[in-house]
């Protein structure tokens, strides 16, 4: 009999403790996958601080590959100015997350970035003028002498700065409602892997998305394959013509979007069960299984655009007061898109994957341009997708493989960097063996294949992330390994191959003559790059991580003849909070 109550009530207690996560799910997981970065509730302060510092150091040896340019007269990689192969930069970056909590339910968040990426060594004052006086100005009366201070000096207009020194980068509000979590303005954009959406919050990523949203996380609703979050999204992608206020002009009042038709549009939904980091850490501890899914969905439209706004902004005839009309082009551009997304996570096995799917279509693509150019409508049929499986082999060592590919397009490059040549002449196009250029434009070519991987989705080290810039128009495999030296030291070993979708693209195609366009004529070969990449990271407390990259890539037949091995070696420094 004690047995038997003592079996009713650790049932009862389960029960009991299966209702409690189950509350706690909900509330969480409309917070934890809404795109934002953070998981947590709000706390009782009014004012959080969130955000890192970091320093980089880097050397680039030889990412050129080449000493010659491809066929369109570009180079792989920038090089240096002056005889040499490599390139030593260090940089900066400080970035505030701060929290104002208006009440329990109600917080206005905001990322601020602080000279991001600015190269130690900038704005130099006076070293630059007495090392390098500018001798034909009479304002500048420094005294040509060199090392006479070394006071680093902003000056706003600085032409040799590519950016401001303070970039307000995202700033959205939260609300929780009785029907679930609204949140509104310029946030960052994440969806399962970040083969699609990225916010690119890790320490050393360089990149990531923001959206101007406004979205509902309306608590998870039971149904025959579990607890579901769905959260219906609303996107201002663009504005495409805006006028002054007519009260107050330029840089006063509240400017007005002339057009709704020029506007850029998104409709998209997300539906997910997921559960959070408290969830899988207690499943993994009892032994159980964490599966989790979901679906992100995207329809994107434009009806109209203005040429003319796109070189001269306000200074064009936008003028509220004007009588007036400006030019406007039908776009017609609409595209739908979808992610699915999996995770299994066992006690000893993780499995993720996502695949990406686009269909879409540009009335008239030259829209956009001012030149009378006959209008093009093309075609977009892309895909991608990464499969990751990670075993654990011990408690300190794991080892895994990713699988990754994106659909590809037969013109000339791989089309991450699409501005390269006009499309005023077809003739004038990047001819085949370019490693970059638009996949559109010459007779007979009326799509767009090539799916992009988001840039902050990193894979490697040299050749997709710093080469090529995204994943595209290829398929590639990395198997890697994780080891945990000591507590707080970790080094990471992964090493990849890669080869090219449509060999037509890569810099190994040629042409046999001017009059051959399509990409079934063209020879290409289609491995593309093997490299070995190398991560030493160092936590030993909280607050700080340090980390040594190195990374050795070996060209192949794809990337053209001549080529070399190029490497790169990365120092990192940050301090978190």
């Amino acid at each position: 009999m004690q047995a038997a109550i003592q079996r009713a009530v650790d049932k009862a207690k389960e029960e009991i403790r299966n209702e409690v996560r189950a509350e706690l799910q909900g509330a969480q997981s409309a917070a934890a996958f809404m795109g934002t970065v953070a998981e947590r509730q709000p706390k009782v302060e009014l004012f959080e601080l969130d955000g890192y510092y970091r320093v980089r150091a880097q050397m680039l040896n030889k990412l050129n590959l080449r000493g010659q340019p491809d066929s369109a007269g570009f180079n792989y990689f920038p090089k240096p100015f002056r005889a040499g192969s490599t390139i030593e930069t260090t940089n900066m970056r400080l970035r505030l997350e701060p929290t104002i909590n208006a009440s329990e339910s109600v917080r206005v968040r905001a990322q601020i970035d602080v000279l991001d990426n600015w190269i130690l060594g900038s704005n130099p004052g006076q070293v630059s003028d007495n090392l390098n006086p500018d001798l034909t100005s009479h304002s500048d009366t420094t005294y040509p002498v060199p090392f006479y201070g070394s006071t680093r000096t902003y000056t706003p207009g600085d032409k040799t700065n590519d950016r401001d020194p303070i970039i307000p980068r995202r700033v959205w509000g939260e609300f929780q409602t009785p029907l679930g979590l609204l949140s509104f303005g310029r946030m960052p954009s994440s969806w399962g892997l970040g083969i699609l959406a990225n916010a690119g919050t890790g320490l050393d990523q360089d990149f990531g998305d923001t959206v101007d949203r406004i979205q509902v996380a309306l608590p998870p609703v039971g149904t025959p394959i579990g607890q579901l979050v769905f959260v219906p999204i609303f996107d201002f992608d663009i504005t495409g013509v805006a006028m002054h206020d007519p009260h107050g002009g330029a840089g006063q009042g509240q400017p007005l979007d002339a057009d709704p038709g020029a506007d850029a549009r998104t409709l998209a939904f997300k539906v997910v069960r997921l559960d959070t980091e408290d969830d899988i850490r207690r499943k993994l501890d009892r032994g159980e299984r964490s599966v989790n899914y979901g679906l992100y969905f995207n329809h994107r439209a434009q009806r109209y655009v203005y040429p003319s706004w796109l070189d001269q902004g306000y200074s064009g005839n936008y003028n509220p007061a004007s009588t007036g009309s400006a030019t406007f082009s039908r776009r017609g551009a609409s595209a739908n898109f979808a992610s699915l997304w999996f995770r299994f996570l066992g006690p000893r096995l993780r499995v993720e994957s996502e695949v990406v799917g686009l269909y879409g279509s540009i009335g008239n693509a030259n829209a956009g341009s001012n030149e009378a150019l006959a209008p093009a409508h093309l075609h977009m049929r892309q895909w991608g997708g990464v499969l990751q499986v990670e075993a654990k082999a011990s408690g300190k060592f794991s080892y895994g493989a990713e699988l990754g590919a994106a659909s590809g397009d037969g013109a000339p490059g791989f089309g991450n960097d699409p501005t390269r040549g006009t499309f005023a002449d077809p003739n004038v196009l990047p001819n085949y063996g370019a490693i970059e250029g638009p996949q559109w434009g010459r007779p007979g070519d009326d799509s767009i294949n090539n799916f992009r991987f988001n840039p902050a989705y990193t894979v490697d080290l040299i050749f997709y992330r710093r080469i090529l810039g995204q994943v595209t128009d290829s398929i590639y495999l990395r198997p890697n390994t994780r080891w945990e030296i000591i507590n707080g030291l970790v080094l990471n070993t992964s090493l990849l191959y890669a080869q090219a979708q449509c060999p037509s693209s890569t810099p190994s195609s040629s042409s046999a003559g001017p009059g051959e366009n399509s990409p079934l004529d063209q020879k290409g070969k289609r491995p593309l790059a093997l490299e070995l990449d190398n991560t030493l990271t160092l936590t030993p407390t909280h607050g700080f991580t340090g980390w040594m990259d190195f990374g050795l890539l070996k060209p192949l037949a794809g990337m053209g003849t001549g080529t070399s091995m190029a490497w790169m070696i990365d120092l990192g420094l940050a301090a978190t909070f």
